[in-house]
């Protein structure tokens, strides 16, 4: 008798035991497109659990923002943005509402927390790489809404930076211009089909990358408004490297434009109808003594393949500033160049 209370006194344990490993093993939600796994062994490490649950919130808010980006317009216009940045500024605005919305949307329940999280992950972007500077500022406040200052600048380290040119643009099939583009050669994640075409390009020490997405088969405006995280997901799984020669515009750009801000509700709401955005993006370009630091590497990987493919981004595309490791966006765009 005794034996058998021991018995199930003992499985009574084990399985105390294995419902508590499971609890602790289970796997965090990180959203669609955050990559975890990716970090471990890399310098996207130095991100904390909470920081990385942060920058998928963010992730997911980003592709909301796009998809309603010219929802009130008739035309298309450059654009940029970093949803970090938005994220923060929304607490600023006039509409109590809408704040509640957006923290039962994205299960915020302590705005000090993801204020820190948001203060840190850019600390430590710069530690990861600190050739990319970014900054976000609220600098005025109106009774309509709000101010937002983002400046983001990134280096981008191949010699054909250095070598511009000027091509045609293709704005729409009526409308063409003559602007700058750049064209460089290197081993780059390339995903081309049906849909867009694809090429993601190492920026400063390689550890975030321009990723740029180039539709082609409806209209950027169309394009922004399906684009998803999936189909961000998809593109980034689905890059391959491979030496190409790659011709695109010179996206550095400054402008200011109200930026639509998405409903988070199926119904009816007073929200605000946007944020006046001034929004600077810059391609710093590389001098001598950088280039022929990475010179030797570059030759290596190119004597590797003994074939060029061309690709030319000659229509409005999508561009965005994402950690090679992790996915996370530090910024998205629309060019257009109208």
């Amino acid at each position: 008798m005794k034996a058998s209370k021991l018995y199930f006194s003992a499985l009574f344990i084990i399985s105390v035991l294995n419902v508590s490993c499971n609890k602790n093993n289970k796997e965090i939600d990180y959203g669609v497109s955050i990559s975890a796994p990716k970090m471990i062994g890399t310098s996207a490490e130095l991100f904390s659990e909470e920081n990385i649950i942060t920058l998928g919130k963010s992730n997911t808010f980003n592709f909301l923002i796009l998809n309603n980006s010219f929802s009130n317009s008739d035309t298309t216009y450059n654009l940029s943005f970093s949803p970090l940045g938005i994220m923060q500024s929304i607490y600023s605005i006039n509409d109590e509402s809408y704040i509640e919305l957006f923290n039962q949307t994205f299960d915020i329940f302590d705005t000090a927390i993801l204020f820190n999280n948001l203060s840190t992950i850019r600390d430590l972007v710069s530690e990861i790489d600190s050739t990319i500077k970014f900054d976000n500022q609220i600098i005025s406040e109106k009774s309509k809404g709000i101010m937002i200052s983002q400046k983001l600048q990134f280096p981008l380290v191949y010699e054909g930076i250095l070598k511009s040119r000027k091509l045609a643009f293709n704005i729409s099939e009526q409308e063409k211009k003559t602007i700058e583009y750049f064209s460089i050669k290197g081993r780059f994640g390339v995903f081309i089909d049906k849909d867009y075409s694809a090429v993601d390009i190492s920026i400063g020490n390689e550890n975030y990358s321009l990723l740029l997405i180039e539709p082609t088969q409806t209209d950027i405006k169309n394009f922004t408004r399906k684009f998803s995280e999936n189909d961000y997901k998809t593109i980034i799984d689905k890059l391959e490297k491979q030496v190409i020669r790659i011709t695109f515009p010179n996206i550095s750009d400054s402008s200011t434009y109200s930026l639509n801000l998405p409903n988070l509700s199926s119904a009816p709401s007073q929200m605000p109808s946007s944020l006046l955005i001034n929004s600077e993006i810059k391609i710093i370009k590389p001098t001598p003594a950088e280039l022929k630091m990475r010179e030797s590497n570059i030759e290596n990987q190119l004597q590797a393949s003994s074939k060029t493919e061309n690709h030319i981004f000659n229509k409005p595309f999508i561009y965005i500033i994402r950690g090679q490791n992790s996915n996370s966006i530090l910024a998205i765009g629309v060019f257009i160049n109208r």
